[in-house]
């Protein structure tokens, strides 16, 4: 598997899910910190995403990372715990509804995928449980390319 691989893959799961937006943040350790950038995109407006650079619990991936849990956000403008700048790749890629999964290895966070419509898109239960199962599919493809 390799990083085209994982580009196409995520073309293919943005085309079955209708979403407008997919992306994988993976993070890198630097010091004693971790860097967490989104280094997978699909439907990407620019390439302003390659810029973003978040800590564990900053933005909606730091948020995944941090906590191991779903963050979903049917309109991001009214709805949201923090001002939309707090979300940097929601801003750049001009997101309204998300939907953010962590994936794990051994019960440790290794990457955050995120799913993403431009207007206020309505979740279906199924629509999540889909994008959960698809992230969790993606774990052994995440862990071929990093070795």
């Amino acid at each position: 598997m390799t990083e085209q691989d994982i580009a196409s893959e995520l073309i293919d799961i943005r085309l079955q899910l209708g979403l407008d937006f997919v992306g994988i943040a993976t993070a890198i350790a630097t010091g004693n910190q971790k860097e967490i950038r989104w280094k997978y995109v699909a439907g990407n407006r620019n390439n302003r995403y390659q810029k973003i650079i978040l800590q564990v619990g900053k933005g909606i991936a730091g948020i995944v990372w941090r906590t191991a849990r779903p963050m979903i956000a049917e309109d991001l403008k009214t709805e949201r715990q923090a001002p939309i700048q707090e979300y940097p790749i929601a801003l750049t890629e001009n997101l309204a509804s998300i939907i953010a999964v962590p994936i794990l290895s051994e019960g440790a966070v290794i990457a955050v995928m995120l799913g993403g419509n431009r207007k206020v898109t309505q979740l279906k239960e199924a629509l999540i449980t889909d994008f959960q199962t698809i992230a969790n599919k993606m774990e052994p493809s995440l862990l071929a390319v990093k070795e």
